[in-house]
């Protein structure tokens, strides 16, 4: 079995850099049209597997567009690349560099296929990115709003926040429609807003940035979402478990969902109590009552006699 080709892209705002492991190949536009010159590029070579890093959002369209094309494509962490450069002892760093060592750290990792996404959850996962701005813009102009003593200002920051009201509910209203258009979508949404804890605007994030809860183990789902604590143990010290990497939107999503489980949900009051009573922090508490429901809504999603079980007891 021979080995793919692995290309490395090094993703910035504006500019795509390719290469080989052994040779930088060429400066790409970040843009719709510079991703179709790759794709032609890189086609006339067989069995080629385009590995990135994530950077921030500006590889997502570009990740759309190969996986479109029917290349293979993989997103990976840009630590686990820079921990792997400096392991081969190279401390230089330039776009055509990086774009040579993410294609060597490839052919060292082998790194999994990242799946396609489906076009409904890319929509919901843009129009939830959208409302998330437009509410933290809202904030912002309400605070503005309290702090100023300017009668003409006042008046211009109410139509502002009055506007972004406006736009936030219509954004929302294209979401559910979406949701309700899509038969699984509404059932998956139906059964993450059916746990206690679970909101419109949790569910609806892990739609759209959570699309293989139900698909994986619980110790997958806890490590992707980066609710998984990790060990910092060394001889016969025990350092302290901590969380890091993961999916920033669904941890700030979870976080909140559990900190209305433990003034809601009976089982989730318990647990969190039965934390805080043995010493622990509010916010590792919270975390790991935010993992206990990921974990729960995994299983529900994945097991069918479980979810007609939950359905049963929540009618």
């Amino acid at each position: 079995m021979t080995s793919p080709l692995y290309l490395g892209i090094d993703v910035s705002k504006k500019k795509l850099h390719l290469g080989s492991s052994k040779k930088f190949l060429r400066e790409f536009p970040n843009t719709i049209e510079g991703h179709e010159k790759l794709i032609k590029f890189v086609t006339k070579s067989k069995d080629v597997h385009l590995v990135m890093e994530a950077s921030g959002g500006y590889e997502s369209l570009a990740c759309d567009d190969f996986q479109d094309a029917g290349l293979k494509v993989s997103v990976v962490q840009a630590s686990c690349v820079h921990h792997y450069a400096k392991s081969i002892k190279v401390l230089a760093k330039t776009d055509q560099l990086d774009s040579k060592m993410i294609a060597k750290y490839a052919e060292s990792a082998n790194p999994s296929v990242t799946p396609k996404t489906p076009e409904n959850v890319r929509k919901i996962r843009a129009l939830r990115d959208r409302r998330e701005q437009l509410v933290a813009d809202r904030v912002r102009e309400q605070n503005r709003f309290e702090k100023c003593r300017d009668r003409d200002i006042l008046a211009d920051l109410e139509a502002s926040i009055l506007e972004l009201k406006a736009k936030e509910k219509q954004i929302t209203k294209r979401i559910r429609q979406l949701i309700k258009n899509d038969q699984q979508m509404h059932r998956t949404y139906e059964i993450l807003t059916s746990v206690l804890g679970v909101g419109e605007i949790t569910a609806i994030t892990l739609l759209g940035h959570f699309p293989e809860l139900g698909s994986l183990s619980r110790q997958q789902i806890a490590s992707l979402a980066g609710m998984a604590p990790h060990p910092q143990d060394s001889g016969d010290k025990k350092g302290k478990r901590r969380i890091y990497g993961g999916r920033a939107a669904v941890r700030r999503a979870m976080f909140m969902a559990a900190r209305t489980a433990v003034i809601r949900c009976p089982v989730m009051i318990e647990f969190y109590t039965r934390l805080r009573n043995a010493g622990k922090p509010y916010k590792v508490a919270i975390i790991a009552v935010a993992r206990k429901m990921l974990i729960r809504l995994n299983t529900l999603l994945k097991d069918e006699n479980a979810q007609k079980k939950h359905l049963m007891e929540c009618s």
